[in-house]
């Protein structure tokens, strides 16, 4: 595709003196980026959209190192998400390796006029704004334009292939027994616990006092069933616990893995790892992608799943059918009926068994 297809008169804003940097030695200009397709990424990192999007920039980053530079514009949501430390905490805990310019007073946000969570603004190796895309996008797509992007530049010589180098975070993160565990299961009967560590994407089970009696999982993000060592997760969640059956919200997979405890032999029951976009109706549990499950309750023989990017919550009976069970799947804060009912990234889940109640954070 021709460069004349992009051009446009527009100089992309540069970003505003004063604002803190992450992942970067140093305060970024669209200057020195000159030769380079930039894409800048507003986010915020509470935003379940926005942590869809960033597994998906880690590997168009990887496929473009020498010609696409990615920045994200933090622009925060809530107050809470306004602290630099905040971010660099949310950064190390959501793997961002690309440099991160916290827009806390929404500065480069009004000068891009961005209106929504996430959006992406691309620009070319002159400087010029000539694209913007609103929301979560599909991966091949935005490859295949970028890659088209790129041949053109190429071909009128815009490119500038040199090296840029920045300083991730997690370059200097050291080594933890934990790495931001995201949910801890207390077995009684068995005196046991259960911990996500959610960051080494990993399943431990622990003595009541600590002590690692087995680990599931390789340690290494990852799809893949099998056993303690070969077993895969990504960045696992909500727990389970029915008999020897552990069931587990494994999150970036985007599926329910089981962890047979007994066997030592993880398998997966819902969700096909890939990402769902949009309403679903259910079907086959190992047939319907998923969204992001948070976490997971067992009541009479079925699953109950804080389906986080969905919106909504889901039943499942495991090696069965999957289905949506409560939200419209609309991100609000709205009561009523089981379909009608709206909810915002629900991502905790208690179950009360006498009075028949499941409450939701």
């Amino acid at each position: 595709m021709s460069p004349r297809t992009y051009a446009s008169p527009v100089n992309a804003p540069d970003f505003p003196p004063g604002l803190d940097w992450l992942n970067s030695d140093r305060p970024l200009s669209l200057k020195e980026l000159r030769g380079k397709v930039v894409l800048l990424d507003f986010w915020t990192f509470c935003c379940i959209n926005c942590q869809h999007v960033i597994p998906q920039l880690r590997r168009l980053e990887r496929k473009y190192r020498n010609e696409l530079v990615i920045v994200g514009v933090h622009a925060p949501k809530y107050p809470g998400e306004k602290e630099t430390a905040a971010i660099t905490h949310a950064a190390r805990r959501l793997s961002v390796g690309h440099p991160v310019v916290n827009d806390r007073e929404h500065r480069v946000w009004r000068e891009y006029a961005v209106s929504c969570w996430p959006t992406l603004m691309v620009i070319d190796p002159r400087g010029k704004l000539i694209g913007v895309h609103e929301g979560e996008f599909a991966l091949e797509d935005m490859d295949a334009a970028l890659s088209r992007m790129i041949e053109g530049f190429d071909r009128a010589g815009l490119l500038d292939r040199r090296p840029l180098s920045f300083t991730a975070a997690q370059e200097n993160e050291p080594d933890r027994p934990l790495f931001f565990p995201g949910k801890v299961l207390a077995d009684a009967a068995g005196k046991r616990l259960f911990v996500a560590d959610t960051g080494h994407h990993r399943i431990l089970e622990m003595s009541l006092r600590g002590r690692v009696r087995r680990i599931f999982g390789s340690g290494v993000a990852g799809f893949d069933d099998g056993d303690l060592q070969s077993a895969c997760f990504h960045g696992p969640q909500g727990m389970a616990l029915v008999g020897e059956d552990l069931y587990v919200a494994d999150t970036e997979n985007h599926v329910v893995r089981r962890i047979d405890l007994a066997n030592a032999l993880v398998v997966t029951v819902a969700g096909t790892g890939e990402q769902a976009h949009g309403g679903h109706r259910g079907g086959p549990a190992r047939e319907v992608p998923l969204s992001s499950p948070w976490d997971v309750v067992a009541h009479d023989g079925r699953l109950y799943v804080a389906m986080a990017g969905l919106h909504q919550l889901w039943e499942v009976e495991p090696l069965d059918r999957a289905m949506p069970w409560v939200g419209s799947g609309r991100e609000n804060i709205v009561d009523g009926p089981a379909d009608e009912a709206q909810l915002a990234q629900p991502s905790g889940l208690a179950l009360d068994e006498a009075a028949r109640t499941l409450y939701v954070a």
